[in-house]
């Protein structure tokens, strides 16, 4: 179908800056143009023609006030801001005739504005949670909402306005960006549980799966003729796939998360925005970087106008900056090189720290053998040595108990035998004793015998 069916005709600059002063709409005499905005901008887009650009974003990520802006493309001053959102606004997207602006943002919102009058069409709920990212389709018939809950929410829209929502249940984690395919038939998705996702809009159904970053996906994007899809995540890569989820190309370079993805008109070239700090061009038929532009703070979005001349970015405060895509080109070159370089000087000083570590470790792993080897021999020896001590202490103790023994039984036998001589003695003694005795008591009889008979002799006389 047509954009018309967004209800909008492609209106002038003068003509929306008109209205837009008319309804009030204007802008903060403080921060009237892009090099002075101070706040977050996490999300910006450029109208069809190019005339305006519309900037989305707030104090913080989360709960603080947000804003939706918008801005001569041409001269950076502010046009408008848009008030609705109640907390950061983190996505915006302008319909196919420009006369119309759909923003989400973390109060789970999605407004509808008329950029005319600066003043609300429609307020749909994303039900659950915050809506971190919202697309148009490109013949305005759809709009879809990125939900916290794993479910994308696709409203119709068309003469009649808002139509009904339809639920798909794209993914079990939250789903952090979608973007519509040039025709508008199918719808893509990323999502925090490491993949993304195409959808055919009108059955819901899935029609492919891509699988291969290691870590939260976290922004996608269709390239113009609608035949590759890229991918940013947190794992630091960007890759390309095809419709059936098949994956061409993986683009290193980033440092940190990938935010934000936009392809240039032709097709030729990538943008991406990184919390490394860095907004980067990529030259896709080379899939090699072909510029660099390095920022103070995290870059949430990127943005290519729509003659390809300029790539908008947004970034964690500070000014918004236009990048001249042809200086930066020019730039990159050198800029690149001077990456590589450093990068080349990285790796050389990290292999020369890995081989000193390794040989640090080997010369480590040496010495406490050695260390090992030598206290296995010192407890060796020990051992040896107490073992000696123990069995010369265990043989001193069996000379001496032999010893012992031996003196034992001499000092017996010797006490037998004087026991034995002292027994003889006794015995002798007592032999003589009695022999005395009987000696004596046989001279006292005799004397008696001889006395009886001296005496018998002298009576006889």
């Amino acid at each position: 179908m047509s954009c018309c069916r967004f209800v909008v005709s492609r209106l002038s600059l003068a003509v929306m800056i008109a209205g837009l002063l008319s309804a009030g709409v204007v802008a903060h005499a403080e921060d009237e143009s892009l090099a002075k905005h101070k706040r977050w901008v996490t999300s910006l887009a450029y109208s069809p023609d190019g005339a305006l650009l519309a900037t989305v974003g707030g104090e913080s990520l989360l709960y603080r006030a947000g804003d939706v802006q918008l801005w001569n493309a041409k001269t950076g001053a502010r046009v408008a801001t848009l008030q609705g959102h109640d907390t950061c606004v983190w996505s915006v997207a302008f319909s196919p005739g420009g006369g119309s602006l759909v923003t989400s943002g973390y109060d789970g919102k999605v407004i509808v504005w008329d950029v005319a009058s600066g003043k609300p069409r429609a307020t749909m709920d994303g039900k659950k949670g915050w809506v971190r990212s919202v697309a148009i389709s490109a013949d305005g018939s759809h709009i879809a909402a990125a939900g916290e809950d794993g479910i994308v929410r696709v409203w119709s829209w068309g003469l009649d306005g808002l139509g009904p929502v339809k639920e798909i249940k794209t993914h079990d984690a939250a789903v952090y960006a979608v973007a519509f395919s040039p025709d508008s038939s199918k719808l893509a998705t990323a999502s925090t549980d490491k993949t993304a996702k195409l959808f055919d809009v009108a059955s819901g159904k899935e029609l492919a799966k891509m699988e291969g970053h290691a870590d939260a996906v976290l922004a996608i994007a269709f390239s113009p003729d609608g035949k590759t899809i890229a991918t940013g995540a947190a794992d630091r890569k960007i890759k390309l796939w095809g419709l059936d989820g098949k994956e061409k190309a993986t683009l290193a370079g980033h440092k940190d998360w990938v935010d934000g993805l936009a392809f240039s008109k032709d097709g030729t070239m990538l943008a991406s925005a990184g919390q490394d700090r860095t907004a980067r061009l990529w030259d896709l038929k080379k899939l090699a970087p072909s510029g660099i532009d390095e920022f103070k703070t995290t870059v949430w979005m990127v943005a290519f106008s729509p003659d390809g001349k300029n790539v908008a970015v947004g970034s964690h405060g500070g000014p918004i900056r236009v990048l001249d895509v042809a200086v930066s080109l020019k730039e990159g070159v050198a800029k690149i090189a001077a990456e590589k370089k450093a990068a080349q000087e990285k790796a050389a000083a990290a292999k020369i720290a890995a081989e000193k570590a390794a040989k640090e470790k080997a010369e480590a792993e040496m010495a406490a053998k050695v260390a090992k080897e030598k206290a296995a021999k010192e407890a060796k020896e020990k051992a040896a040595k107490e073992k000696a001590a123990k069995e010369a202490k265990e043989k001193a103790a069996k000379e001496k108990a032999a010893k012992d023994k031996a003196a034992a039984e001499k000092a017996a036998a010797e006490k037998a035998a004087a026991d034995k001589a002292a027994a003889d003695k006794a015995a002798a003694d007592k032999a003589a004793a009695d022999k005395a005795a009987a000696d004596k008591a046989a001279a006292d009889k005799a004397a008696a015998d001889k006395a009886a008979t001296d005496k018998k002799t002298e009576k006889s006389e």
